[in-house]
Protein backbone atom coordinates (compact mmCIF):
# COMPACT_ATOMS: atom_id res chain seq x y z
CA UNK A 1 0.00 0.00 0.00
CA UNK A 2 1.67 3.77 -1.17
CA UNK A 3 1.58 5.96 1.74
CA UNK A 4 1.30 9.75 1.39
CA UNK A 5 3.89 12.17 3.56
CA UNK A 6 2.01 15.86 4.50
CA UNK A 7 3.54 18.56 5.72
CA UNK A 8 0.89 20.93 8.17
CA UNK A 9 1.85 24.01 9.64
CA UNK A 10 -0.07 25.51 12.64
CA UNK A 11 0.03 28.48 14.90
CA UNK A 12 0.88 27.42 18.40
CA UNK A 13 2.62 24.83 20.17
CA UNK A 14 0.81 20.63 19.78
CA UNK A 15 0.64 19.77 22.99
CA UNK A 16 2.42 16.80 24.18
CA UNK A 17 -0.14 14.20 24.64
CA UNK A 18 -1.41 15.09 21.08
CA UNK A 19 1.20 12.41 20.13
CA UNK A 20 0.02 9.61 22.24
CA UNK A 21 -2.83 9.27 19.30
CA UNK A 22 -0.23 9.96 16.70
CA UNK A 23 2.83 8.29 16.90
CA UNK A 24 3.61 8.41 12.91
CA UNK A 25 3.93 12.74 13.03
CA UNK A 26 6.95 14.48 14.07
CA UNK A 27 7.26 18.24 14.82
CA UNK A 28 8.94 21.16 14.07
CA UNK A 29 8.57 24.18 16.51
CA UNK A 30 9.75 27.88 15.26
CA UNK A 31 8.88 31.05 15.86
CA UNK A 32 6.01 31.03 13.12
CA UNK A 33 4.59 28.47 14.55
CA UNK A 34 4.90 24.54 14.75
CA UNK A 35 5.14 22.04 11.33
CA UNK A 36 4.01 18.27 11.50
CA UNK A 37 5.59 15.82 9.22
CA UNK A 38 2.86 13.10 9.08
CA UNK A 39 3.00 9.49 6.83
CA UNK A 40 -0.43 8.24 6.62
CA UNK A 41 -2.23 5.48 5.09
CA UNK A 42 -5.39 7.37 3.76
CA UNK A 43 -7.45 10.35 3.33
CA UNK A 44 -9.23 9.40 6.61
CA UNK A 45 -6.37 9.10 8.32
CA UNK A 46 -5.59 12.42 7.25
CA UNK A 47 -9.14 13.79 8.24
CA UNK A 48 -8.52 12.22 12.14
CA UNK A 49 -5.39 14.10 12.39
CA UNK A 50 -6.78 17.23 11.30
CA UNK A 51 -9.71 17.15 13.52
CA UNK A 52 -7.66 16.23 16.82
CA UNK A 53 -6.19 19.81 15.67
CA UNK A 54 -9.26 21.75 15.57
CA UNK A 55 -10.58 19.83 18.57
CA UNK A 56 -6.94 21.08 20.82
CA UNK A 57 -7.90 24.71 19.26
CA UNK A 58 -4.78 25.11 17.27
CA UNK A 59 -5.25 27.38 13.72
CA UNK A 60 -4.39 25.39 10.41
CA UNK A 61 -1.86 27.66 8.41
CA UNK A 62 -1.07 25.25 5.84
CA UNK A 63 -1.37 21.57 4.55
CA UNK A 64 1.08 20.60 2.08
CA UNK A 65 1.23 16.36 0.03
CA UNK A 66 4.77 15.69 -0.10
CA UNK A 67 6.38 13.08 -3.20
CA UNK A 68 6.85 9.21 -1.22
CA UNK A 69 8.64 7.22 -3.53
CA UNK A 70 7.71 3.68 -3.11
CA UNK A 71 10.42 1.64 -4.08
CA UNK A 72 13.98 2.51 -5.95
CA UNK A 73 14.06 1.03 -9.44
CA UNK A 74 17.48 -1.39 -8.69
CA UNK A 75 18.82 -0.93 -12.59
CA UNK A 76 18.80 3.02 -12.96
CA UNK A 77 18.65 3.38 -9.00
CA UNK A 78 16.68 6.27 -9.05
CA UNK A 79 13.22 6.05 -7.04
CA UNK A 80 9.49 5.57 -8.66
CA UNK A 81 6.78 7.16 -6.99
Amino acid sequence: MSRAAYQIRVSGAVPERFFDDFSHVTVVVDPAGTTLRADLTDQAELNGLLAALRRDGLVLLEVRREQVFDSVDEATGTETP
